[in-house]
C-alpha cells in the first residue's frame, strides 16, 4: 500500500463512527472527561483535606527551644512556631509564632480542626510576630500622637463593649480600618487596650484575624499580633493573657 494509501485509510478512520460520533471526537471526549474527573477529585480533596495539608509545616513537638533576639532570651515551644526555619536554637531576628486560643497552645492534632478554621466569626487562632523593636512607641503609645490626627472627623466615635471605636481616614492610608481603646484603668496616660480592625462595607469578606495589636516586652523585644474580630467582646481579658503569654516566654537570668 502506497503512502497515499496509508494516510487516506487514516484520515478515514478517524471519521468512522463510534458510537455514533466520530472517532477523533471520541478520543477528545473520553480525555476531556478524565480531566474533569481528576479536576473534582482534586476539588474535593482540597474541600477535605486542603486546610491539613496547610498546616503540614507545623511541628506536634511541644519541646521548647532557646532563642535569643535582640538582648531577651525566649524558650518557645516548637508547636507555636510557624516555619521550620525558626525551629533552631540560637540568635535569629524574629519567631512567628501560631497559637490556638485561650489555651494559648500551639498545634497539636487535637486541635486540627481548630487549626484549620476559616471561618472569621469562630476562628480562635491568635498569630504573634516577635522581633526586636524598631520603633520608640508601641501602639498604646501611638494613640494621640499618631492615631488621634488619623480620625475621621465626618464620623462620630462610638462605645462598643466598653471599648471607644473610632473610625481611620482613609486620606490618612487606613482603608475600611477602625481604632478601638479602652482608657486606663490606674488613671495614666496609655490606653488599657488599643488594637486597629478592618471592617470591610457591608458584603465584602472579612478578614480571616481582622485585629492587630502590638506590645512591647523584655528588654528589646516587639510582639506584633493579629486576632479575630469577635476577641473584642472579651478585650480586658485577652489583653491579660497576651500579656501573661509573652511574659511566660521570658527566659530570666537566675
Amino acid at each position: 500500500m502506497t503512502p497515499a494509501h496509508d494516510t487516506a485509510a487514516a484520515m478515514a478512520a478517524s471519521h468512522r463512527p463510534i458510537n455514533g460520533l466520530p472517532a477523533t471526537a471520541w478520543r477528545a471526549f473520553k480525555v476531556l472527561a478524565v480531566i474533569a474527573g481528576l479536576s473534582a477529585i482534586m476539588v474535593i480533596a482540597g474541600h477535605f483535606y486542603g486546610p491539613r495539608l496547610l498546616q503540614s509545616s507545623m511541628s506536634t513537638s511541644a519541646d521548647p527551644i532557646q532563642i535569643v533576639i535582640g538582648n531577651d532570651v525566649l524558650d518557645v515551644p516548637q508547636n507555636m512556631i510557624r516555619h521550620p526555619s525558626q525551629r533552631v536554637p540560637g540568635v535569629i531576628d524574629r519567631v512567628d509564632l501560631r497559637l490556638f486560643w485561650p489555651e494559648r497552645s500551639g498545634y497539636r492534632l487535637a486541635h486540627a480542626d481548630a487549626f484549620s478554621d476559616i471561618d472569621p466569626e469562630t476562628t480562635q487562632t491568635v498569630l504573634i510576630s516577635v522581633a526586636k523593636r524598631k520603633w520608640l512607641l508601641d501602639m498604646a503609645g501611638r494613640l494621640e500622637l499618631v492615631y488621634g490626627k488619623a480620625a475621621d472627623a465626618s464620623q462620630a466615635p462610638r462605645s462598643v463593649n466598653g471599648l471607644t471605636a473610632v473610625r481611620l481616614d482613609p486620606a490618612h492610608g487606613y482603608v475600611d480600618e477602625t481604632l478601638y481603646y479602652a482608657p486606663s484603668l490606674d488613671g495614666g496616660t496609655l490606653p488599657a487596650f488599643i488594637a486597629r480592625c478592618n471592617e470591610p462595607a457591608t458584603g465584602a469578606t472579612p478578614l480571616l484575624l481582622a485585629c492587630e495589636t502590638d506590645l512591647f516586652f523584655g528588654e528589646t523585644l516587639e510582639a506584633r499580633i493579629r486576632f479575630p474580630a469577635h476577641f473584642l467582646a472579651d478585650w480586658a481579658r485577652f489583653r491579660s493573657e497576651l500579656d501573661a503569654f509573652l511574659d511566660g516566654l521570658q527566659v530570666r537570668p537566675d
